[in-house]
């Protein structure tokens, strides 16, 4: 089985179990061990059938049994595990990258004879423990010697085990307690350490692994309490039925509720997660709108102004009047460059695009790089900047370590690319940092003065890390993609369980729907009405999600709960009779339009919309009444005729329809105003004007034959009742083919 085919035999095993569907689930399971030599697993899962076939005799014989739930719970679970141990053995495959990984640390683990506390806790500089837990200096030795290699690497096997370990045991658990107590790590150590461990629960459910994290959440470094809460929201996600079938565990979660800002961060790391799912379409509107606009606007700029001229040695003009002059007429790049900026600025993921070809640098090659901190004194960014003068060196430094707006991914990708860089394009950087310096001072001291803002960049960078990894990484095809998973962890009955507070549910659904994710706000909007929420507004939203859902008839259902509170009246009129039409009920669509048309009668979008409900229904002569109001309100325009015209067609006044398709025709005609025009014209008995009109229709089309002809027979009805001779249209239709090919050629 390849990769693919284990994540989907895995996948279904997890989802039959979510739903009780034990014999399913067994035979899934069952169905990879006829190809291998999995004894142990075989024996394992013959015992779960023997014991659920005991559980469902007595069941049906009626045995009370006070134990059941807690067999069958039990049952479910052990399913869950073994599941979990095969899908990791049928991975641990020699030709995958995290198969030689594993296999290279228990390797060296053997041949040092170390288990996890020695290669963890014996780091000091004489390696042994009690030395280590007395010591109270950190480590930051990042030059090349022995000592700083050594350190690097017993990181690097940390961070390999706890995130590859297929379950850690109580003693590691233990000592990476001890870990974070210590005061020889420092925090970007340990925030590896913490995204090792939330790996390696993504990897396979893990309950110490969970536990740790709760522990590690309640840490007063928020660079270490975000993250942590980072992976345990993605274990919530990931293990929500899980969870909830594990009392011990259940009751370490409810630490969670108390810590004081656990609501807070949660909301701040779940908007992230939705975010993160625009960042493929921030991307490509990146490359495909503002790339080549810019790329054009440059290529404009340079001819216009001559900027090859501007810029020569003996030209002292610093700036040309006419640039800024020039920005004004590029309206369209301006807000395309400002709405990038604003989103930044909320915290989107704008910077992937420009970042996402600056990751095959040696340094990713390590797998806990990418979590890595960025911090100056890094000894890959020293080695980096090594040769750059101090002012470079200086100001790239600060700025880069300051920057509010790249993660710490990004930030290392910089300043290695910088070798790489001509030195006038450092010093246009430089320049563009130091000018940036003061806003990001500003920035800083915005977070010392808010402690919940320093936490939401740290979970909008920690995230956007994690993006990276799980999108552009050369394990990724290996490690699956979680950013592809829904991650909509509001949704899981054990957050419900630990956060009830209707004000919580309520910010995560306005930001779905402010952000257009409307299948998402929905569920929380549901959500809120279950929880007893009723509101005016709450049913309008909702509604407002399940229309654009096209779920019309439950949106109906919402509207007409918010008509109950007689508000907003009008706005709740148009969304039902919109629904109406879509649901194709003209009738009902017809009868609130007029009433809306009462309320407005000078309104001409609504005159438009009571004509259009008896176009549908069939009824032209009344929908004609309707139309000839909008062209008495808005005469001349062609949006005015086109309606009117039709209505004349389709009632047999060909002859007033013709005067209007003669008018429509010396505007901007599209292919429409030229099939009809040639339908009133063939209705005539001008078939050869009725055919040029039909060719330029197709023409207007781009040449789509298939589009012209499907129109063309949605109209025969109407060619019919104005007494064209059916036997007529078919030669018609070829002459027109004819007469186009020709015309083509």
């Amino acid at each position: 089985m390849n990769i693919n085919e284990i994540t989907g035999w895995y996948k279904r095993i997890s989802y039959l179990l979510d739903h009780g569907r034990m014999l399913d689930a067994f035979d899934k399971i069952a169905s990879v061990l006829a190809n291998g030599s999995f004894s142990a697993f075989k024996g394992r899962l013959d015992e779960l059938r023997f014991t659920y076939s005991n559980m469902l005799n007595y069941t049906v014989l009626g045995i009370e049994d006070p134990q059941r739930t807690e067999i069958y719970n039990s049952l479910i679970l052990n399913s869950y595990e073994l599941a979990d141990l095969l899908k990791l053995e049928l991975l641990n495959q020699p030709d995958l990258r995290l198969s030689a990984i594993k296999y290279d640390l228990e390797k060296q683990m053997q041949l040092n004879n170390e288990d996890l506390a020695g290669n963890l806790l014996g780091l000091s500089f004489d390696y042994e423990l009690n030395e280590m837990l007395r010591n109270t200096a950190l480590y930051e030795d990042e030059s090349d010697s022995e000592s700083a290699i050594k350190h690097r690497k017993a990181i690097q096997r940390a961070f390999n085990f706890l995130w590859l370990s297929n379950r850690l045991t109580e003693d590691d658990a233990r000592v990476v307690g001890k870990i974070f107590e210590s005061n020889s790590f420092p925090w970007y150590e340990k925030s590896v350490i913490i995204s090792a461990i939330t790996l390696g629960l993504i990897r396979t459910f893990d309950y110490r692994r969970m536990e740790l994290l709760v522990q590690l959440y309640s840490n007063n470094d928020p660079q270490i309490s975000v993250r942590a809460l980072v992976g345990i929201q993605l274990g919530f996600f990931l293990y929500d039925k899980r969870i909830a079938l594990l009392p011990k565990l259940s009751a370490v979660l409810q630490l969670l509720k108390d810590e004081s800002s656990f609501e807070q961060d949660t909301l701040s790391i779940l908007t992230q997660f939705i975010r993160a799912k625009d960042t493929e379409k921030i991307t490509q509107k990146f490359r495909e709108e503002i790339v080549p606009e810019i790329l054009r606007f440059n290529e404009e700029l340079n001819e216009r102004l001559n900027l090859d001229k501007l810029l020569q040695a003996d030209d002292e003009i610093d700036k040309n009047p006419d640039w800024e002059k020039y920005f004004d007429n590029q309206p369209e790049l301006v807000n395309k460059l400002e709405d990038l900026s604003n989103m930044q600025m909320e915290g989107n993921d704008v910077f992937l695009s420009a970042f996402s070809q600056l990751k095959k640098f040696g340094f990713f090659s390590e797998v806990h790089h990418w979590f890595m901190p960025f911090y100056r004194d890094h000894y890959a960014i020293v080695s980096a900047l090594r040769n750059e003068n101090a002012h470079i060196r200086g100001v790239f430094l600060k700025g880069v370590e300051k920057s509010p707006y790249m993660c710490n991914s990004d930030k290392f990708s910089f300043v290695l690319n910088l070798g790489l860089m001509p030195d006038a394009q450092k010093e246009l950087m430089a320049q563009m940092l130091s000018a940036e310096a003061e806003q990001f001072e500003d920035l800083i001291n915005e977070e010392l003065s808010d402690p919940d803002l320093r936490k939401r960049r740290i979970a909008i960078q920690y995230i956007q890390d994690l993006y990276r990894f799980f999108k552009l990484s050369s394990v990724r095809s290996e490690t699956g993609d979680v950013f592809s998973l829904p991650l909509d962890v509001y949704n899981t009955e054990v957050l419900s369980g630990l956060i009830s507070s209707t004000g919580f549910y309520k910010s995560i659904a306005g930001f779905c729907f402010e952000n257009d994710h409307f299948s998402e706000a929905g569920i929380v909007y549901r959500k809120l009405i279950d929880l007893g929420e009723n509101y005016a507004e709450l049913y309008e939203k909702a509604g407002y999600c399940l229309q654009k859902q096209a779920d019309y008839k439950g949106a109906l259902a919402m509207y007409r709960k918010a008509d109950l509170f007689d508000t907003n009246r009008k706005w709740l009129l148009g969304k039902i009779a919109q629904c109406h039409l879509n649901s194709s009920m003209p009738k009902e669509a017809l009868e609130v339009y007029l009433e809306l048309s009462g309320l407005e009668p000078s309104n001409l979008k609504y005159l438009a919309a009571v004509g259009t409900c008896y176009l549908n229904m069939g009824n032209s002569a009344d929908a004609l009444e309707y139309f000839y109001r909008i062209a008495f309100k808005d005469p001349g325009t062609a949006n005015s005729m086109r309606p009117v015209a039709w209505c004349l067609f389709t009632l047999g006044r060909l002859e007033e329809a013709e005067g209007y398709y003669k008018q429509l025709l010396e505007m901007e005609p599209n292919a429409f105003d030229c099939m009809n025009a040639g339908h009133v014209a063939f209705c005539r008995g001008d078939k050869k004007k009725a055919t040029a009109y039909y060719v330029e229709s197709i023409r207007k089309r781009n040449g789509d034959q298939k589009s012209f002809l499907r129109a063309f027979i949605e109209d025969r009805k109407f060619l019919i009742m104005n007494k064209v001779n059916e036997d007529d249209i078919p030669l018609l239709l070829d002459y027109i083919r004819i007469i186009y090919m020709k015309d083509a050629d």
